[in-house]
């Protein structure tokens, strides 16, 4: 049982990795708003993935890896993400309109206002990753005391404040699931 969720969370940051790839391509083509010219493939035996052209399933070069190297990829993005949506909320709350950038394939990641790039802020993903880890570890800290005090309240808070930022996603509804 453990060795398949650990399968099932490399897959998932695998995917997360495979995402931010794809992201990364399209910016550098010039695309912001995806136009799923790409999409990704993991192996049934879910040992490797890769990026295909979405038109003709030709691969992308350089794209067929091991799926261990695409989590090692989505891990970092996830908490690279993390990390910049939390302090992106934060510089927005004293008034600054800010963007974030993460790019996989250059390892950049920052924040931006006004097209410029907000300084004493780190500059790529990996240290963004560092403060994502903390804002991941302080929000988890906060609804586990909320829930161990029975303050309903806060645990939802806090809960919506780790859906907002990617720490975790959304519960599914129950009822909508198949008896598969």
């Amino acid at each position: 049982m453990e060795t398949r969720n650990n399968k099932q969370k490399e897959v998932g940051f695998a995917i997360h990795g495979l995402r931010a790839y794809i992201k990364a391509l399209e910016l550098a083509k010039g695309v912001r708003v995806s136009t799923t010219e790409f999409r990704y493939e993991i192996s049934a035996d879910r040992v490797s993935a890769r990026i295909v052209l979405s038109a003709d399933s030709t691969e992308v070069e350089g794209t067929n890896k091991p799926l261990t190297e695409w989590s090692t990829i989505g891990k970092q993005a996830r908490l690279g993400l993390i990390g910049l949506r939390a302090e992106k909320e934060t510089i927005r709350t004293a008034g600054q309109n800010v963007q974030y950038t993460l790019n996989v394939l250059t390892g950049e990641a920052h924040l931006s206002s006004n097209g410029t790039v907000v300084e004493d802020k780190p500059l790529t993903i990996k240290d963004w990753a560092v403060k994502g880890r903390e804002v991941e570890k302080r929000l988890f800290e906060s609804l586990n005391g909320a829930l161990e005090f029975g303050c309903d309240d806060a645990a939802a808070n806090v809960r919506a404040d780790m859906i907002r930022l990617g720490v975790i996603r959304e519960r599914r509804n129950t009822g909508e699931q198949s008896a598969a």
